[in-house]
């Protein structure tokens, strides 16, 4: 899986959290917008699998949740977070500002 940590960095504007151990490959990227919607990363650098939801404090449900599989990239592009996968059958982007927006969807087997 590709990702550059400084490009998600530059996006989440902060660090990763390490889960579990050090050099484990589980990382948690999380960002909040000005209105309280959380985004949140979570990364499985070695098993190639990533999870991303959209929530907020003012709903008690989570408004979207993805968890990917067979992952090859994870990038930011103009403030666009854009998780590619499966040989290009896995798409899906996030624009992160102003606000986040699920922009691009494609999801298959």
């Amino acid at each position: 899986m590709f990702y550059d940590e400084y490009e998600l960095l530059e996006l989440f504007e902060s660090e990763p959290r390490e889960l579990y151990q050090e050099g484990a490959g589980f990382y948690m990227y999380k960002k909040v917008d000005k209105l309280g919607f959380q985004l949140l990363l979570y990364i499985s650098q070695y098993e190639h699998k990533c999870n991303v939801s959209l929530s907020s404090d003012m709903y008690r449900w989570t408004i979207f949740e993805f968890e990917l599989y067979h992952i090859e990239s994870i990038r930011n592009e103009n403030e666009c977070l854009k998780i590619r996968g499966n040989s290009g059958k896995t798409e899906i982007d996030i624009q992160c500002k102003p606000h986040f927006s699920l922009t691009h969807i494609r999801l298959s087997d």
